[in-house]
């Protein structure tokens, strides 16, 4: 029995604190793919699986076959890529056979030129393939798309086998618990419509496949979590673990602000939105087919040029000016009104260009906890963002390593401008001092929505592991997670390919454990 949680529409925020997120309404905000795909089927689809280092490290921290050797095929095993099967140099690090479709995008937005150019000028070299042995540098990334549509994990994996006899698709559903009787995982209950406390029994195993946020709100429902915790919500305690929600990672972002053009901006008008929307639907080309320029991705080390992986990322966004839906565009990081007018002032006069700095190997960890004994109720989100002021640290060096890039002649050429944005509380501090720009992070820092490892993945010795290498939860037999929620430490990218990842290779340790059965209809 495979569980992915489905359910109502909630937005969810982690607490505002006094260390992050103060331009923000309502602290960071969180939300999450509510349909068939789950957020692959939200998301901006890049294809990037961080590099070697990270399931290397999983490999030493204890997980045996989860070094990069040993992920690497289940990567090729899911890829079905467009681009690289006539690139041999490309071949070992690629599939073309796979389910998942992996393609360019079909747009090509002129602003990321401006970009590599400037980024060469630096010395920061543009790589082909960020998804081989190339970690540092200016890429295109590719992304789960084809013919400019969206390949999100369910039209890939579902719809292929929606006819199968030994799938069942239940949507609109609300699960409740995992029911544990005596150690042992024998179904779920779940809520659909009117009907509440549905039992679903599992002949074999289930698996909880709810993500990073809901996996661990589901573990504690089911009384799997900290005895103190459980108790509180008067739930039975059916095993003790301490560390479910714990763990918590997720890539930070500060947005840097910069106009462009400001003496001739470029600016969309009506009969160029009806030929982007002709171009789309008759050829799957021009700005409808792509992401603009977010599928622009560059990787550096900020303590050391020479290195071979990478510290930031750097994702871009750009508008040009006058867009009629620019306030749109811009509310669902919830800024603040005086932060959020800034923006759309500068908009009405300039193109804008976001940069965002990304902090990808966090030192800082936060938690899931629960709000309430409802599975209804959203649970408590501590993202814990700078608790470790390495991060600050790191995320400072981020900045002015983009900031060069306003020297560069490309840059001038272009009329590229930092955009100033005003913040009382930070403008009293010397400018471009490591305490204004710490001040500037803690008000504008957010996340780009890759929170991970809230049931770890380890070993016995392991005092916090929540699942083994073969991903089955500590203490319960028949349970098991398969999700980004296992994952020891956030990998140095986007997380939606290692999230694949994972459930391809979690599928194998099913077929692995059952081999010696006739029939696998249960599962």
């Amino acid at each position: 029995m495979s569980l992915m949680n489905s359910t109502h529409d909630w937005n969810y925020y982690a607490e505002k604190s006094e260390i992050a997120s103060k331009g923000y309404k309502k602290g960071s905000y969180w939300p999450r793919g509510k349909m068939l795909g789950g957020c692959s089927s939200t998301n901006a689809m890049l294809y990037i699986r961080g590099n070697s280092r990270d399931y290397d490290r999983w490999e030493e921290q204890g997980n045996p076959t989860w070094g990069w050797k040993d992920v690497l095929p289940y990567f090729k095993k899911s890829e079905n890529n467009g681009a690289y099967h006539i690139q041999q140099e490309r071949a070992a690090f690629h599939g073309t056979e796979g389910p998942l479709k992996v393609n360019m995008y079909m747009s090509n937005e002129m602003t990321k030129i401006l970009v590599v150019e400037a980024a060469s000028e630096l010395g920061l070299m543009e790589v082909m393939d960020v998804n081989s042995d190339e970690h540092i540098g200016y890429n295109v990334a590719q992304g789960t798309v084809h013919e400019g549509k969206r390949q999100s994990a369910a039209k890939a994996f579902l719809s292929p086998i929606k006819d199968r006899e030994n799938l069942h698709v239940i949507k609109n559903a609300q699960v409740m618990k995992v029911i544990v009787e005596d150690g042992v995982a024998t179904g779920i209950k779940y809520a659909r419509d009117t009907f509440y406390n549905v039992v679903a029994t599992a002949k074999k195993e289930v698996i909880l496949s709810a993500g990073a946020i809901n996996t661990p709100q589901l573990l504690k429902l089911s009384g799997i979590g900290s005895k103190e915790e459980l108790e509180k919500f008067d739930i039975p305690v059916a095993v003790e673990s301490p560390f479910v929600g714990e763990n918590l990672q997720d890539h930070l972002i500060v947005p840097l602000s910069f106009t462009m053009h400001k003496s001739k901006p470029i600016t969309m008008d009506m009969s160029q939105f009806i030929d982007s929307i002709y171009s789309y639907f008759r050829y799957g080309l021009g700005p409808m087919g792509g992401i603009g320029a977010t599928d622009l991705v560059g990787f550096i080390n900020t303590q050391s040029p020479a290195a071979k992986f990478p510290d930031i990322q750097y994702h871009h966004a750009y508008y040009q000016a006058k867009r009629p839906d620019f306030a749109s565009l811009i509310q669902p990081f919830g800024f603040e009104d005086y932060i959020a007018h800034q923006l759309i002032e500068a908009n009405k006069e300039a193109e804008v260009l976001n940069v965002l700095v990304t902090l990808l190997n966090p030192k800082s960890a936060g938690s899931i906890n629960l709000n309430s004994s409802s599975p209804f109720k959203a649970p408590l989100i501590n993202a814990n963002y700078l608790d470790d002021h390495r991060d600050v640290h790191t995320l400072i060096r981020g900045i002015r390593v983009f900031r060069k890039f306003l020297n560069t002649q490309n840059f001038k050429d272009h009329e590229v401008e930092a955009l100033h944005i005003k913040i009382d509380e930070c403008d009293i501090l010397e400018f471009d001092s490591d305490s204004y720009w710490e001040c500037y992070i803690r008000y504008m820092s957010t996340t780009i929505y890759h929170p991970v490892g809230t049931a770890k993945m380890g070993p016995d010795s392991d005092p916090k592991a929540v699942v083994d290498s073969r991903l089955k939860v500590r203490g319960v037999k028949g349970l098991r997670v398969i999700d980004a929620s296992i994952m020891p430490s956030i990998v140095s990218g986007n997380t939606n390919a290692p999230t694949i990842m994972i459930g391809e290779k979690g599928a194998d340790f099913i077929k692995e454990d059952y081999a010696e059965e006739k029939t696998h209809t249960e599962l």
